[in-house]
């Protein structure tokens, strides 16, 4: 660090411009650390009486401060064919807007960045639409990127 002398005879040191470069690119990568791509956590269950609602229990949903980028959702168990099984996947209850909606012939979809986000707080329910016939159990699983929510502008 390059050495001034101030009125008095006081000397501080000032960084250079290359050393705030320094730190400010060491800063940066350090934040993207946080970034992680992942596997959204499994939730499953079975159909009863021919309906389906899965996932409040397990609440699946990022921890405080991160939020999810969700990018592939696979929903697999149901009933395939003519008139195949149909769910939507929701966020907190099926009182909001449906996210997606998936059936058996269609089961997985991929998204692009920030089309679905799931913020502190939130989780991901996944109920059937009309009569379910699947009597197996149906899983739901993906991947997702986990970002601090501060970040998530930097990645959508």
């Amino acid at each position: 660090m390059p050495s001034f002398v101030i009125q008095g005879g006081k000397s501080i040191d000032v960084p250079s411009a290359r050393e705030i470069a320094d730190l400010v690119q060491a800063e940066e990568r350090e934040r993207w650390r946080a970034v992680k791509y992942m596997r959204l956590p499994q939730f499953f269950g079975k159909a009863a009486a021919a309906a389906l609602s899965i996932g409040q229990s397990s609440a699946v949903g990022p921890d405080s401060g991160y939020v999810w980028v969700i990018r592939r959702v696979i929903v697999a168990g149901m009933t395939t064919g003519a008139t195949p099984d149909v769910a939507n996947l929701y966020v907190n209850d099926t009182g909001s807007q449906p996210l997606w909606q998936f059936n058996g012939n269609n089961f997985g979809y991929t998204f692009g960045k920030g089309e679905i986000v799931i913020n502190p707080g939130e989780f991901l329910l996944l109920a059937s639409v009309g009569t379910f016939a699947a009597t197996g159990t149906i899983t739901v699983s993906g991947s997702m990127i986990e970002v601090p929510a501060e970040m998530l502008g930097k990645i959508t």
